[in-house]
């Protein structure tokens, strides 16, 4: 159970080491109306994205990898690893915040708000690809563009409804529905 929520507890931790105790709260605030409009639309869209990065990688000769979260056993036992799974993608969400701050406010005072937040989106998306390296068998392009890169939808409605709470439930959803089949027809 501790790992997962490793993420959650050193997401958080290094979020309060660089931003103070006031982060938590900020990137827990409500969010915006409409960014719970925006599930739906971002979901769509971050399917979409994975499956062009994908299709690209089988053309470019790129072997794609299962990364065998949900493993063997029984449907039950697998509905059980699934459910561990959402709790760690609300580590995930918060390890991209952690990853993706810092290069914002780095960014901000040389190249703007909305270049800093792109900039440091698309780095912090990255780093947060390579955090799949086991997952994925060090299969570098599924690590960086589609799980990677395929992220940027979360990132962008985390800052578009000033909450990760919108993008930590699209992520769960986007996940669910990736498992579901592979659980009930045992791919």
């Amino acid at each position: 159970v501790l790992p997962y929520f490793a993420f959650i507890f050193f997401g958080c931790i290094s979020l309060y080491i660089q931003y103070g105790k006031g982060i938590i709260a900020a990137i827990f605030e409500k969010p915006k109306k409409e960014g719970w409009k925006l599930v739906i639309p971002v979901l769509i869209i971050a399917y979409i994205i994975a499956f062009l990065f994908l299709g690209l990688g089988n053309l470019l000769g790129n072997k794609s990898v299962t990364n065998g979260a949900i493993g063997s056993g029984t449907v039950t036992e697998k509905l059980i690893q699934l459910f561990w799974i959402c709790i760690s993608l609300i580590g995930e969400e918060i390890i991209t915040a952690a990853l993706t701050l810092p290069f914002v406010s780095l960014l901000m005072n040389r190249l703007g708000n909305k270049r800093a937040w792109i900039f440091g989106a698309i780095i912090g998306s990255l780093l947060f690809g390579m955090l799949h390296f086991r997952a994925y068998h060090w299969n570098l392009y599924q690590m960086l563009l589609p799980i990677g890169l395929g992220r940027l939808p979360f990132t962008w409605l985390w800052v578009k409804s000033d909450s990760l709470w919108p993008s930590i439930l699209t992520h769960i959803i986007y996940d669910v529905l990736l498992f579901l089949p592979a659980i009930f027809l045992g791919l």
